[in-house]
């Protein structure tokens, strides 16, 4: 038994047979096919399943296991969107089954948590905006660096890290700081429509900072590090941590 999408309020419900009677007969519902790929946005969350609108007042299933991570906890939100692959559609109801390929923010810019991704179609990791993901270099150009990101083959799963993202010195020789074979590790930026995969270390090594930062910001508050036993304040936050601990100091 197919899952079923969250009741509507009255009004949602009422509105809603209206456009459907509206519509009846004027407009055919599209023909899905096993294998394509389809770019749809979050319209609601159920228990086990997510829901997606695929257009023309229809709707496609995402399994909602298939869009957490390894802890169970939802990499998506109503508004986020997501490129897909048809799995599958119910030859009784009609109903799309969707399988996830990449996963974008909303419209609201809300980035996902900071994590390794999860399982997408055919076992390849599930590309997540914010994420963090692990990967090899395979070329380097003066405009950036290339990562084949882990668990990924091909074109598809392979990302740019943009010069100024790769946490290099300005005008530095981008050969004597990374060589082919060489594993790194980045946040996805972006991924477009066409599959195109924006990574960064300097994001990524940002991120860190900050994390660091924050937790040395509530010891200091807590008067942590006065305890005996406490875990001594961390070292080498960088650039960033330094000028920020000194401001928490004043």
């Amino acid at each position: 038994m197919s899952p079923t999408r969250p009741a509507a309020t009255s009004k949602e419900s009422f509105a809603s047979l209206f456009e459907q009677s509206e519509g009846a007969g004027n407009k055919r519902r599209r023909q899905y096919h096993t294998g394509e790929t389809v770019e749809v946005t979050v319209v609601a969350i159920a228990r086990e399943a997510v829901f997606a609108d695929l257009g023309g007042k229809q709707e496609g299933m995402f399994e909602r296991v298939a869009l957490s991570d390894g802890e169970g906890k939802l990499r998506v939100a109503v508004g986020s969107r997501v490129s897909a692959v048809v799995s599958g559609v119910d030859a009784g109801t009609g109903q799309v089954r969707l399988t996830p390929v990449v996963v974008r923010a909303g419209d609201d810019g809300d980035a996902s948590p900071l994590s390794v991704s999860a399982t997408a179609a055919g076992g390849a990791p599930l590309l997540v905006e914010g994420a963090r993901v692990k990967g090899k270099v395979t070329g380097i150009e003066r405009y950036g660096v290339f990562v084949q990101i882990a668990g990924t083959s091909g074109r598809s799963g392979r990302g740019l890290v943009p010069t100024a993202e790769t946490a290099a010195p300005r005008a530095a020789d981008l050969k004597k700081h990374f060589t082919v074979g060489q594993e790194v590790e980045a946040k996805i930026l972006s991924v477009d429509e066409t599959g195109k995969i924006r990574l960064s270390i300097a994001a990524l090594r940002a991120d860190e900072e900050r994390g660091q930062f924050e937790s040395y910001a509530k010891a200091e508050r807590s008067g942590g590090n006065d305890k005996k036993g406490a875990a001594p304040a961390p070292r080498n936050f960088g650039t960033l941590g330094d000028l920020l601990a000194k401001k928490v100091k004043r």
